[in-house]
This record gives C-alpha cells, sequence and structure tokens, in this order.
C-alpha cells in the first residue's frame, strides 16, 4: 500500500514536472513571437542570456477580475465577470505601425513583461540598448502607444461591467490601477469589483403606488451621478425659478424597454442615464407629457413618457417608434391603417421581431416606413446579437399582402 502511494507520488511530481516545461517553451515561443510582431525578427536575438529565464521567474499573475475587500459580490457574478472580460478580450487586437496585429490578450501577459523587462533593461544596462529602445520605446510606460492601450483596457473593462449591470438588481464599477498594464512593479494584477444597489422609491401617482427606481450611473470616482433635469428641457412650462430635478423610472418602463427593445439590460439602461445628460434633449410635448427620444446605434427606436411628480420628473413607460402614442405609430395609421392590434397580430410592435422581417429589403414595406418616419428601424438589424431572445427571420411579404387594401398600397399599385 505504501508503494502504491509512493509510486503514484512520484508520477504526479514527474508529471508536474513535464507540465512546467512544456509551459515553458510556450512561453519562451510566445515571447519570440512578440518580439517579431511587436519589433521585427531579428529583436528576439538582441535580449541577453538568461532574459527567458528572468522574464519567466517574473511574469505576472494571469489578470483576474475578484471583489473588491469591503463587497461582498455573489461568486457566481465574479465568475460570469472573468468569463465575460475573457470573450471581449479575445475579440480585441491591438494595431501595430508596421501593419501587424496583436491580440489584446497576448499582450496584457507575455507582451507586457517582454516590453518592461526590456524597458528595466535598457534604462540599467548598455547591453544593446540603442538597438533594443529603436525596436521597443513605442511601447514603454507613458509612450502614445501605451497609453492607447490603456485606453482599450479601460473600455474594455467598462463595457463588461455595463454587461452585467442592471437598474434593476444592480450596477458594477471595476478598479483597474493595480494591474499590470497600469502599473509594471505590480504582483497582484487583479481588477477590483464594486457592486453599487440602485435606490427604489414608491411613489404615488394618481393615487396610486408605483414603484421606481433613481436614474443614474457610476462615476470614475466610484460615487453615484444622479440624472438631473429642468422641467422645461423636456418641454413642461418653467416656474419664476427653476431647478433641475431628479429623474426616477418606474419598474414598469423598465419591464417594457426590455420587452420591446430586447437587448442586454446593462446596455439599455446606461443609454437611458446618457439621454437625460445631453444638453439638449429631443422630445415631444403635449398633454402634460413629455415623449423624450430613445436612441440605439444614434437610431430612433422609440420614447420615454415622462410627466412631472411633485419634485420629480418620472419615466411612466417606454414606447417602440411603432406604437401608438407616438408620432409614428399615428402616421403608420394614417397611412395604412395599422391599428394596435394590428401591430400586435403582425409582431411588428417589438424591435427583435421587427427586425426579424428584414423590411431593409423590401421595398413597399421600407417606403412604407420610411414615409411614416420609422426609417431608423431599418438601420438596426446588427444589434440583433445583442438580444437576449432568438428570433427567426420572417416573411415581409406576409405583411404587404396583409396590407394589400390599405391606400397607402392603393396609391403604389396606381
Amino acid at each position: 500500500m505504501a508503494k502504491s502511494k509512493k509510486k503514484g507520488s512520484n508520477s504526479n511530481a514527474v508529471d508536474a514536472k513535464l507540465q512546467a516545461i512544456r509551459h515553458q517553451k510556450r512561453f519562451k515561443a510566445r515571447i519570440e513571437e512578440l518580439c517579431t510582431l511587436l519589433a521585427g525578427p531579428e529583436y528576439f536575438k538582441l535580449l541577453p542570456q538568461g532574459a527567458m529565464e528572468s522574464m519567466y521567474a517574473n511574469r505576472y499573475p494571469v489578470l483576474k477580475a475578484k471583489t473588491a475587500a469591503e463587497g461582498k459580490i455573489n461568486k457566481s457574478k465574479v465568475i460570469q465577470f472573468n468569463k465575460l472580460m475573457n470573450t471581449l478580450m479575445e475579440e480585441r487586437y491591438l494595431p501595430i505601425d508596421n501593419g501587424c496585429k496583436v491580440p489584446l490578450s497576448w499582450y496584457l501577459s507575455e507582451g507586457l513583461i517582454l516590453v518592461n523587462f526590456v524597458y528595466v533593461l535598457v534604462n540599467n544596462s548598455s547591453f544593446n540598448s540603442e538597438k533594443l529602445i529603436e525596436g521597443f520605446g513605442d511601447y514603454f510606460p507613458e509612450s502614445e502607444s501605451q497609453l492607447e492601450v490603456e485606453t482599450v483596457v479601460d473600455a474594455l473593462i467598462t463595457d463588461t461591467c455595463v454587461l452585467l449591470s442592471d437598474l434593476n438588481k444592480s450596477l458594477y464599477k471595476a478598479d483597474i490601477m493595480n494591474i499590470a498594464c497600469f502599473d509594471l512593479t505590480t504582483k497582484q494584477n487583479d481588477i477590483l469589483i464594486y457592486e453599487f444597489k440602485p435606490q427604489e422609491l414608491n411613489i404615488s401617482i394618481e393615487g396610486h403606488s408605483h414603484s421606481t427606481v433613481r436614474l443614474g450611473w457610476i462615476s470614475p470616482e466610484f460615487e453615484w451621478v444622479w440624472s438631473k433635469v429642468k422641467p422645461s428641457a423636456l418641454g413642461f412650462p418653467a416656474g419664476s425659478i427653476e431647478i433641475p430635478l431628479d429623474i426616477y423610472i418606474q419598474k414598469h418602463a423598465l419591464h417594457k424597454l426590455q420587452e420591446r427593445i430586447d437587448i442586454t439590460p446593462g446596455i439599455m439602461h446606461s443609454i437611458a442615464f446618457l439621454i437625460f445628460y445631453q444638453d439638449d434633449i429631443p422630445h415631444h410635448f403635449a398633454n402634460g407629457k413629455s415623449l423624450v427620444e430613445y436612441r440605439l446605434s444614434n437610431e430612433k427606436v422609440g420614447y420615454f413618457v415622462v410627466t412631472k411628480n411633485d419634485a420629480k420628473l418620472v419615466i411612466r413607460t417606454f414606447l417602440f417608434l411603432t406604437n401608438d402614442g407616438t408620432p409614428e405609430g399615428k402616421k403608420l395609421f394614417e397611412l395604412a391603417e395599422l391599428g394596435r392590434a394590428d401591430k400586435t397580430h403582425l409582431m411588428i410592435d417589438k424591435l427583435s421581431s421587427f427586425n426579424a422581417y428584414h423590411f431593409e429589403r423590401n421595398e413597399k414595406m421600407s417606403k412604407l416606413f420610411q414615409e411614416a418616419g420609422c426609417g431608423s428601424l431599418l438601420k438596426l438589424g446588427h444589434v440583433q446579437e445583442f438580444s437576449l431572445k432568438e428570433m427567426k427571420d420572417k416573411d415581409p411579404e406576409s405583411i404587404t399582402q396583409y396590407l394589400s387594401d390599405a391606400s397607402f398600397f392603393q396609391k403604389e399599385n396606381l
């Protein structure tokens, strides 16, 4: 029995040693390839003897996200953050002046080890320093290329946080200042995730209590930035003294936004915040309500319906561009007698099902939507990749036949 345990232990030790050797070989091959991509094929041979051993021994820990010390984020959310971050990273490349492209994941691991090793070397030794600076100097700390890398990484982590955020649950913000990309002396290489719980408030409107969330987002300083707007900026009559009012969004409005746009919540909710951060907020005001334009990829997809309640502005619901209650919905009825029941039956009252028709390929339907002011919807097929539901393609001819008796199509056939 003892001999069997010893044999197993020896086998594990051998396997570990072989794995370490293979890892070192892969590391060396990656460093050599990065030398070629960043500087040129001749630069790998300019590294001093023992360089590989030194770089391998002092390599950075794997870049990973974890909960900040004072946080209590669910473990599954941290795992989700890391998976999403790595997926986004695999899709990004750094363009090099010589025409090459370096995968961001490579640069943030072996690439930074190589660049920082050469940076320290040329500052402490004259060994091939002039030639090494010529090849790698563009990537040294404080260089323009390094600042570009920092911008790319900052955007990557911001995207990860946005994609995981949801005003119904939590917003996320990450501290990246201690990772190797920003601090070449780091021994941690950890991204610290912070969780922020939105403020919820029940507001009485017309005698009924409504669940709302205070509209805001997280600043670079890890503090809430609350949406505040002067009522007159949305068309409400201005008083003698006008001050910006807080904006609250009903849970019902968040639900309708999800139902009718159906993409990742964090994207939609961050757009909602940014809408009210504009100097000029496009809107239509009538009957005590403001229809505030909601845009996706800079294309109008609908409106927030906003009312003034005491000292607050409240987003009551979200209307898709074709819905009744919008100028475009009214125009669709005038042109083709398309009422609410028709839109629901035909499934053109939500972005995902609207996109499934590919109306931009159908001349008659494309012309109808453009005349009704819905042409912007024809340019949003690319957002389908962010949809949370799969939607099979639909035949636009089925709607053309359904509407064949409509005055718009009768005129077209004359």
